[in-house]
């Protein structure tokens, strides 16, 4: 497959109300910022991942994975033979996997060198997780939830009605929280067998548990709705927005929950289910938030902008992208946030003034 790479260095050291005030004649300026940006010719909608040293993997739907440096240098590329559409997920062995439309789990160093390749069978949509004794957990478009081995043996196998789109979570009590394209979010044991289902009315696609101190997890569906159950699966609130979440729910320092719905809004919840604001993007927002520090969010809207919003709703600034935003964003070591588009744009915003000890991870 010919690639089209274009690496575009745009390099801003004055503050980002120049950025707002050129593209949306808003002004806000409340970062400063160092941007360089890469072309590639092709989609991204997975999240990037990190590794332990700030490299940043990220899969497209031109069959291909890439692998950045902190500064958004590509190191290495490696084309599987379908889309990446799933987020790479680091491994306590510092292993890279991730899986692909072609039905194969690829493993990599964290420089880009593939270690092996796995066929356990079906495309994967989502990250995998990792469970105890060298195990690993994903879902499939055969309707699967599969565990493998490193070897790629297939040790355990749940089969639901419709393709498991769902990122699972693995619950402080052991079991497995995951949902489906079948309305369904079930919760697991590790030998997968049931322990309870709770019906929803629309898919679960994504969306990923957020488990509570409290052992409640909260999560979001087609339906519209914001979902807190507790670890047995019972309802303990929900919360209706007014169009399908495709993302999963974020904690902030201050114990605020948020997550975007495809009806523009950014949702700020207390735990209890009270809304507490919701901030009005120009578009629909799939992308999952990323915390940036003790008082501040990023989230990425189809309406080509990164927003940067207090953990109460409040607008701190916003930058225009070269794209519409699916991908979630994720925050460098280094203080980089860092942006995909769908239509082939990686952004890394280097933001220079504030203190880089003010970052949560």
């Amino acid at each position: 497959m010919m690639l089209k790479i274009k690496i575009i260095f745009i390099f801003f050291l004055f503050s980002v109300q120049f950025i707002s005030a050129k593209n949306n004649g808003e002004e806000h300026g409340a970062f400063q910022c160092e941007i360089s940006t890469v072309e590639i010719d092709g989609a991204f909608y997975g999240t990037p991942a990190k590794t332990a040293d700030d490299h940043v993997v990220l899969g497209s739907h031109n069959h291909h994975l890439y692998f950045f440096d902190d500064e958004g240098k590509i190191i290495r590329s490696f084309e599987a033979e379908e889309a990446v559409h799933a987020t790479p997920k680091l491994f306590s062995t510092k292993e890279i996997a991730v899986g692909s439309f072609d039905g194969f789990v690829y493993f990599f160093d964290q420089v880009g060198n593939l270690l092996k390749k796995i066929s356990p069978g079906g495309r994967t949509y989502t990250e995998l997780i990792e469970l105890s004794d060298h195990k690993f957990l994903f879902g499939t478009d055969k309707g699967r939830v599969v565990v493998c081995d490193m070897q790629g043996n297939v040790l355990l196998e749940f089969k639901d009605k419709k393709l498991v789109h769902g990122t699972p979570t693995l619950l402080k009590n052991g079991t497995i929280a995951i949902g489906s394209s079948h309305n369904r979010m079930f919760i697991l044991d590790q030998d997968l067998k049931v322990q309870s289902v709770f019906k929803t009315r629309g898919w679960v696609m994504h969306s990923k548990p957020l488990e509570l101190a409290n052992g409640n997890f909260v999560f979001g569906s087609y339906d519209k709705f914001v979902y807190c159950l507790d670890p047995k699966g019972e309802l303990v609130w929900k919360l209706k927005t007014k169009g399908r979440i495709h993302a999963s729910p974020i904690l902030t320092e201050n114990g605020n929950l948020v997550i975007g719905s495809f009806d523009g809004y950014v949702y700020f919840i207390e735990q209890d289910g009270t809304l507490i604001n919701k901030f009005k993007t120009g578009r629909m927002v799939a992308a999952t938030a990323a915390k940036l520090n003790a008082s501040t969010v990023v989230v990425g809207s189809v309406d080509k902008h990164l927003y940067f919003l207090s953990n109460t709703g409040e607008l701190l600034d916003r930058i225009a992208t070269e794209g519409s935003i699916f991908s979630s964003p994720i925050v460098l070591q280094n203080g980089t946030v860092v942006c995909a588009t769908m239509n082939g744009f990686v952004h890394f915003m280097k933001l220079q003034n504030f203190d880089k000890r003010d970052l949560v991870f």
